[in-house]
């Protein structure tokens, strides 16, 4: 139904009416922008309770408590980060089209009210020449009525000249037309103000009406539209918090006691045997040494000693690889693999690189100088060949520890032949020597100066070496293949080091470099 043929007297009403639109719009506009407020500072103060409580790094651990927790921490993260969403989306796609709906809707309704007064002013003015014209009217009117009764009474006063009569007459003859113009020109503004009147009311204003209320009702339907719109941005985010919260039940699926047990036992087991019994001693008597206990130990030490050979092993350094546990070689093995694959990794990404490169230059010199990018090859291939001879080292020394396969050796890249540290077992089963960058034994504080008589050596243990070692570090000896030596102390501990005399030399070879002789 049209406002304009209904309201036709209700101006003020209509202009009312869209008022009170403006104002339900802003203020669903000021709901919309506090909704879109608190979404953010609701995402804000998620992510920050979650950052307080991610676990540090010395709290980090393989338990399965812990990543669980982890994963509930990454999963309410990525809710703050949907409710994030939500706040951008109302901000951007309901609050901003909101404000421009009200915009627009005070601009139409200016526009009206402006129309109107203009519309109400012509017609105003209409009125105002007609009862101008009225008026003028009136009085010639009566100015007219006078003058033609002044005539009639000159020409029955028997004392009026005849000159005076006809002047009387001629001036009511005058006042006559003027009566009868004025007339017309009120009838003619009568029938203008007529018009005006009628096409303000049938015509101008209902169409200035009809347009405002087309603007208005479209202005609702945009409305309509921005109130599913605010629904669809929350729906929208839903299956992805609900996917969140199913990875949450994920995480809290590999939570297992079992293996964090096993995984607080892999992380700090030693790989020792329990003690033996204590013996029995006898009042008056010494106790008994079982084989292989620390007296039995220093016993032998004492005795090398006496021959006068000067014992350099110090194990119970904490600095020395070879005095952890079993279990903590294991770790630090593992964990050198790990930081020299990412190495070698990175270095081989590089070369493929450069060899990509080189073929371009050379295909087309004017690119780039091919002798550049061969030089950049050449120093490549010397870093990666030395990171592959370092991580073939660990992964013989893990493989010995752990008694498996042997691992593939690596090519070489610079044509250098990088020489890897054999994998194979001594006569006693022990592991192979350390790799390089793991502490080797202790510094050496003894002697080298050694007093052996003839013949004092023929019933010591002696051994061959089997390939060659350069003593790089202070209480370590190069020997040769081939070459034959004599065993101070051998490797009864499983350090993977056996001290040996080199004539008049003494010092440690990697016990499996050797093979004692039968």
């Amino acid at each position: 139904m049209a406002w304009g043929n209904e309201l036709w007297d209700r101006s003020d009403v209509v202009a009312n009416h869209t008022q009170q639109s403006i104002d339900f719009i802003e203020k669903v506009s000021k709901f919309i922008k506090e909704r879109s407020r608190i979404e953010q500072d609701y995402a804000k103060e998620l992510k920050k309770l979650c950052k307080s409580y991610h676990l540090k790094k010395k709290e980090e651990s393989s338990l399965t408590v812990h990543k669980a927790f982890t994963g509930i921490l990454k999963e309410t993260e990525d809710i703050a980060g949907q409710h994030e969403v939500i706040s951008e989306e109302l901000q951007s796609k309901v609050y901003k089209e909101l404000h421009v709906l009200s915009t627009e809707a005070k601009h139409d309704r200016k526009k009206f009210i402006d129309g109107e007064k203009t519309l109400l002013r012509n017609l105003q003015q209409s009125m105002n020449s007609l009862d101008n014209a009225k008026r003028a009217y009136e009085k010639s009117s009566k100015e007219s009525t006078e003058a033609f009764q002044n005539y009639q009474k000159a020409d029955n006063d028997m004392n009026m000249t005849k000159m005076q009569i006809e002047k009387l007459k001629q001036l009511s003859m005058e006042k006559g037309q003027q009566c009868e113009n004025a007339k017309e020109a009120y009838r003619d503004q009568l029938t203008k103000t007529n018009n005006s009147q009628t096409l303000h009311y049938s015509t101008n204003f209902p169409q200035l009406s009809d347009v405002l209320q087309k603007s208005e009702e479209d202005h609702i339907a945009r409305y309509a539209i921005l109130l599913t719109q605010y629904s669809d941005v929350q729906a929208k985010v839903i299956p992805i918090i609900n996917k969140c919260l199913e990875g949450m039940k994920v995480a809290a699926q590999i939570v297992d006691g079992g293996k964090d047990s096993q995984s607080l036992v892999d992380a700090n087991k030693t790989g020792f045997s329990p003690p033996g019994d204590i013996p029995f001693e006898e009042y008056g008597k010494p106790a008994t040494q079982q084989p292989g206990t620390p007296s039995d130990k220093k016993g032998k030490s004492k005795k090398a000693k006496a021959k006068g050979h000067k014992n350099v092993k110090n194990v119970g350094d904490g600095n020395d690889f070879q005095s952890l546990n079993p279990g903590e070689k294991l770790r630090v093995c593992k964990k050198k693999i790990e930081e020299l694959s990412l190495s070698s990794n990175t270095l081989l990404a590089e070369r493929q690189a450069l060899e990509k490169m080189l073929g371009v230059y050379s295909e087309n010199t004017a690119l780039g100088d091919p002798k550049s990018i061969a030089s950049q090859l050449e120093d490549n291939a010397k870093a990666l060949d030395k990171s592959n001879e370092e991580l073939y080292k660990y992964q013989c020394y893990l493989a010995i520890l752990e008694k498996t396969e042997q691992p593939v050796k690596q090519p070489t890249y610079s044509g250098q032949n990088v020489p890897a540290p054999p994998s194979h077992h001594s006569s006693n089963g022990e592991p192979a020597p350390p790799p390089a960058n793991i502490p080797d034994p202790p510094p050496y504080h003894g002697t080298n100066e050694v007093d052996h008589a003839d013949g004092e050596f023929e019933d010591d243990i002696r051994c061959y070496v089997l390939y060659d070692f350069q003593g790089t570090n202070e209480g370590e000896i190069t020997v040769s293949a081939g070459e034959e030596l004599i065993v101070l102390e051998q490797d009864i501990d499983s350090t993977g080091w056996t001290q040996v005399l080199k004539g008049e030399e003494e010092g440690y070879v990697p016990t499996a470099y050797i093979q004692i002789s039968e």
